[in-house]
């Protein structure tokens, strides 16, 4: 089984997440010029950006991998928070829209693709036990 471990150290105000990767290096967290007010929602950014990144880099490879070509893929995750029960602030939702810049030649294999997405990716089906997580699939010609 695969294992990805990050590392986090926090000096003061200066946070770090040492991802280990060589795309992304380290990850500092700075509040400098940052009022108190303004600070919060890191966690929640991360979480959303993981989600989309993933996602979107499924979608892009189950389209090459049927003989699709695509231009870009654009995208957005919408992080909804709530309370539970015992009322603790908890995610209660993402919803990721994405759309596919692509020829209407392959527009039959964006429909069948999209079908498998709507199962999420590695990330995202992970978290489906959690919360609901809803997938919109868009393609401009």
């Amino acid at each position: 089984m695969a294992q990805v471990i990050v590392s986090y150290d926090r000096e003061g105000e200066k946070q770090t997440i040492h991802t280990g990767s060589k795309i992304l290096g380290d990850l500092d967290i700075k509040y400098d010029g940052v009022p108190e007010d303004e600070r919060g929602g890191t966690a929640k950014q991360l979480l959303a950006s993981s989600a989309l990144y993933c996602f979107c880099g499924a979608l892009g490879k189950a389209l090459e991998t049927r003989g699709a070509k695509y231009e870009r893929i654009t995208g957005t995750a919408t992080l909804e928070t709530g309370v539970d029960d015992k009322k603790r602030a908890r995610v209660v939702g993402i919803a990721l829209a994405v759309t596919v810049y692509m020829d209407e030649e392959f527009e039959f294999i964006f429909d069948r693709v999209e079908k498998i997405m709507q199962q999420g990716c590695l990330v995202t089906a992970s978290l489906h036990e959690a919360f609901p997580i809803t997938y919109k699939l868009y393609h401009e010609f």
